[in-house]
């Protein structure tokens, strides 16, 4: 590899200290590659070279390929057999051991019957133990093998050698040939001559030259007729594009084994005259002849004799004239094609746009796996074509961003389109610059529409794109392509009656009713690709029902699963943009699929992944450029629900568990660093803070903390539910109890009751009884403030047990403060009044003097609903000045709440008002909505008894908007003071 780098490195016109800067290596590690110290450098590390060096993405897909296998075990059958490591070759020993390895290796990845591999090595008269002897031979060929190269592995009827391309020449030759011939196939010929070619060279000698035994296989006869096959076909490529020369070597090679083969030595006679050497053409012949006279008592056939002639006039080479019908080469129009009617229309206008006249426009359509680009692109172009527009010439290439394939060369992508433009391919020029140039010529003054599909980046696009005005580019891919002066359309998923036209028109409208579509759809996240799939299920399923489907997508082992179709089946879909991303990339996206939560900033990615917030970002963008990841806010992203299945599929369950820890414990501390900012006096539990991890929020002010616990909402509580079930049994109760004064200051008490719910269960689970005690009073404030007395009353006695019992004193106190509240709330004054006096003991025996405030505050108010109110004056003016001392904001509000209701209670109206005005404003800038419409309604009592009507019925009509949002069961009463 080193040499190789250094070739690369010399072209590029780089020093090794700027090559290293370009490619972010250090120019120590360049240097050691180069010089051979670093055998097998990381993929990455070569990826960034290549990118410095300007490679194309197919010399950087093969740079990377042959790197995987340059130190690799692999298996040689194209020849004499031979095992390597590297370019060591390693001794296979006995005879029955080479044996054995040639009859795996020649059924690769397929089992090989014990019986068949006793024959090859033995014959038909094996030794009387013959299964202990193979078995034996088996075990040291395994040892030879390696962990890290192919694998011997039994199976039920015999043994099995698993192994890659890589590994084992014969799969790689069968790859490259299947490579050139789809490439022919597409009109490719460059590119079907250049896989030929890698093909051919490894061809060392007949399969197995050096074992007779295998001379008559028929897998070495059948090996031997591709060989054949494949010589011929890029001899014929070689001459379409004026290269013959090239094809020589395998060519005599091939007619030396085929002495007799007419067609191979009429091929052979015409690459020669082709190549110049007409001479050596006829002697060819006159060999060829004297041979069939010889052997075969037979004059040549007519190939021979056709050969003969066009060498004789000099009628060898054929130039290539694109047909009209060459030009044409737009996949067909789409038949079920539905939607995209704004799409459509921005298309065409963008279309018609020409940068002002000097340059072609240029249309890029981008977006994620299962959109339909593609459909939409090709779709759009025959309604061009339709309408007169670009009707000549029309050029497609699938440039092989995600495929099975590597990446479209453009040099070879050049090719194919001059030789359909009417250019010979002898007169293709082999430089790229000098093909785009040419190609830039040919196209100078037409009205071509070229579809580049499935591009991977800028650098493969350019050298394609035309340069005059009156041609017209779309391009399509699945990332973000910094094209100049392109126009993008990012395309998005469909709305719901898309989707719901497009289940009609594939399944029949007469099986598609409202509801069920919307269930389906909205299981498919709205991608068209899963709600095709979806739709071909069901057509096929004539008994099925769109709710039979729905359930079928809820309750499967994955939607995934069901929703596929043979190799456009969504994980295939998916496989291609997930294997095109670089390892640690590849290992960011699949964790991001088990971030709780719909949505991930780089803060809470980096906890997840395990690195800083800045590498996350980085990250972050990449998958968006990749469109697997989608910006909702300038900090927010999220994945779409399929791609988050199909994430966390990948990820393995160690890797997995650690990262929800991570991720987990980071929202835990966030949170609780929230909490302080906006209630550094409540403190419901101490985090351990050797455990508090990095990078956590600063929060500049209130509004700041609350803002994040507000966009965090959804995933806090999502994260709750997750440490449950991953049996992260501390943060689940935790957790809620950091959220508690967020929840209430939102009287949120759907989320309040839920989390606190698993948060007590898994209190229980781990058997944690202080913890228990600390959700169930959780859970019982939840439920006072709902008005569900009783069920409130019931925690709080079961937490007051419980505190008692693990001697939580301070617990003690705020629990019997809560049943003070409680009991208050009831109706129940005595009992009130005997847990707060209780309850106030001891927090002044505790010292915690914010508790003794909010203690005398609920006690003020418990007086005063008794009908006592000068003693509950004295306790809450007792509250008031060490609360304005300590600045607690929170218990202050309270103490001027309690105190303004008994004022108002008493008559004081003129005292009570501006007490309770300052409490409105607080609680509006702490978003306290309950604690506001209390407020709202006491003073428009205050109104209304001071003959202020009109001001009364507008504080009445603002606490019902507010109890409204909350949906609070007291709306329908404080609803009839409104008039």
């Amino acid at each position: 590899m080193g040499p190789r780098v250094r070739l690369w490195r010399t072209r590029a016109g780089f020093t090794q200290t700027e090559a290293a800067a370009a490619a972010g290596i250090s120019v120590a590690g360049l240097r050691d590659l180069e010089q051979g110290r670093i055998a097998r450098p990381r993929p990455a590390t070569l990826r960034r070279l290549a990118e410095a060096f300007g490679l194309s993405a197919a010399e950087t897909a093969e740079l990377v390929r042959d790197n995987a296998s340059a130190t690799g075990i692999s298996v040689g059958v194209l020849g004499p057999l031979v095992l390597r490591a590297g370019d060591e070759v390693i001794d296979l020993g006995s005879a029955p051991q080479r044996t054995l390895l040639a009859a795996l290796a020649l059924s690769p990845n397929a089992p090989v019957s014990r019986d068949a591999l006793i024959e090859a090595a033995w014959g038909h008269r094996p030794p009387a133990n013959v299964v202990e002897i193979l078995q034996t031979h088996l075990s040291r060929l395994r040892r030879r093998l390696t962990p890290e190269g192919p694998q011997l592995s039994a199976t039920a009827s015999g043994y099995q050698l698993n192994v890659t391309a890589d590994q084992l020449d014969l799969l790689a030759f069968r790859g490259l040939t299947a490579e050139a011939r789809a490439a022919r196939e597409r009109i490719d010929v460059a590119g079907a001559a250049e896989a030929c070619r890698r093909a051919l060279t490894l061809w060392r000698d007949a399969p197995l030259a050096d074992l007779p035994a295998f001379h008559d296989h028929p897998g070495v006869a059948e090996i031997l007729l591709d060989w054949q096959a494949l010589v011929l076909e890029f001899a014929e490529l070689a001459a379409e594009l004026g290269e013959d020369d090239q094809a020589l070597a395998p060519l005599r090679k091939l007619a030396a084994a085929e002495p007799l083969d007419e067609a191979v030595q009429a091929r052979l006679m015409l690459t020669l005259a082709a190549s110049g050497r007409q001479a050596a053409a006829l002697a060819t012949f006159d060999e060829a002849r004297r041979r069939f006279a010889d052997e075969l008592g037979v004059d040549p056939g007519p190939k021979l004799a056709d050969a003969h002639q066009r060498v004789l006039h000099n009628r060898v080479s054929k130039p290539i004239s694109a047909s009209a019908s060459a030009h044409r080469q737009l996949p067909p129009d789409i038949g079920d094609f539905t939607g995209r009617a704004a799409e459509l229309r921005w298309l065409t206008r963008a279309s018609l746009a020409e940068a002002g006249g000097t340059a072609p426009p240029i249309v890029a359509i981008e977006g994620m796996a299962g959109l339909g680009k593609t459909r939409l692109a090709v779709h759009f172009a025959h309604q061009l074509v339709a309408a007169g527009r670009h009707d000549e010439i029309q050029l497609y290439v699938d440039l092989r961003a995600h495929s099975d394939q590597p990446p479209a060369d453009p040099a070879v992508v050049l090719a194919s389109f001059l030789n359909l433009l009417g250019v010979p391919g002898a007169q293709v020029p082999r430089e790229l610059d000098s093909r785009a140039a040419l190609y830039r010529d040919r196209l100078h003054g037409k009205r071509a529409l070229v579809i580049l599909d499935n591009a991977a980046d800028e650098r493969q696009v350019q050298p394609l794109l035309p340069a005059s005005p009156g041609n017209l580019v779309l391009v399509t891919s699945r990332r973000h392509l910094a094209l100049d002066g392109a126009a993008t359309l990012a395309l998005e998923l469909f709305a719901p009656q898309d989707a719901t036209a497009l289940l009609a028109t594939i399944a029949g409208g007469d099986r598609v009713d409202a509801e069920g579509a919307e269930q389906v759809t909205a299981l498919c996240g709205g991608l068209p690709l899963a709600v095709a799939l979806a739709a071909r299920r069901l057509q096929n399923r004539p008994l099925w029902t769109l709710s039979d489907l729905a359930e079928r997508l809820r309750t499967s082992s994955g939607r995934l699963g069901e929703l596929s179709s043979g190799t456009r089946g969504l994980r295939a879909v998916f496989d291609l943009s997930y294997r095109a991303l670089a390892p640690e990339t590849q290992r960011f996206f699949r964790l991001l699929g088990v971030h709780p939560g719909d949505d991930a900033t780089a803060e809470s990615a980096a906890a997840l992944t395990g690195t800083d917030p800045a590498t996350a970002r980085r990250r972050l963008d990449e998958l968006v450029d990749e469109h697997l990841l989608t910006m909702v806010t300038a900090r927010r992203y999220r994945l779409h629900d399929l791609l988050r299945e199909y994430a966390a599929e990948h990820a393995g369950e160690q890797e997995r568990h650690a990262a929800v820890e991570r991720v987990l414990t980071w929202y835990l501390y966030a949170a609780d660093a929230a909490r302080e900012r906006l209630f550094p006096h409540f403190v419901d539990i101490e985090l351990d803070p050797a455990e508090r991890p990095g990078h956590l929020p600063g929060h500049a002010g209130d509004e700041d903390a609350f803002q994040w616990l507000a966009d965090e909402h959804a995933t806090l509580v999502a994260a709750v539910g997750v440490a449950l079930t991953e049996g992260m049994h501390r943060i689940a109760w935790q957790l809620p109890l950091v959220l508690k004064h967020y929840f209430e200051r939102l009287s949120n008490y759907k989320d309040w009751i839920t989390t606190g719910r698993d948060a007590l269960k898994a209190a229980q689970r781990i058997g944690d009884r202080k913890a228990e005690a600390m959700v169930r009073s959780l859970l019982g404030v939840a439920h006072g403030q709902l008005g569900e007395i009783d069920v409130c009353v019931e925690y709080f006695t079961d937490s007051l047990a419980l505190r008692r019992e693990v001697g939580d004193t301070g617990g003690e106190a705020r629990t019997l403060g809560n049943l003070g509240v409680a009991h208050t709330n009831r109706g129940d004054y005595e009992d009130a009044i005997g847990y707060l006096k209780q309850a106030l003991e001891l927090s002044r025996r505790t010292g915690n003097q914010h508790l003794e405030i909010r203690t005398l505050s609920n006690l003020g108010r418990a007086q005063t609903m008794s009908g006592n109110a000068d003693e509950a004056i004295l306790s809450l003016e007792a509250a008031l000045g060490p609360a304005r001392a300590l600045g607690d904001a929170i218990g202050l509000v309270a103490v001027l709440h309690n105190l303004g209701e008994t004022l108002l209670r008493v008559g004081r109206h003129g005292e009570a008002q501006p007490l309770l005005t300052e409490c409105l404003e607080v609680y509006r800038d702490k978003h306290f909505r309950l604690y506001e419409a209390e407020v709202l309604e006491l003073l428009a009592q205050i109104h209304d008894e001071t003959g202020s009507a009109e001001h009364a019925q507008e504080r009445w009509r603002e606490a019902v908007a507010i109890l409204e949002e909350l949906g609070h069961p007291r709306l329908e009463e404080v609803r009839g003071r409104v008039r």
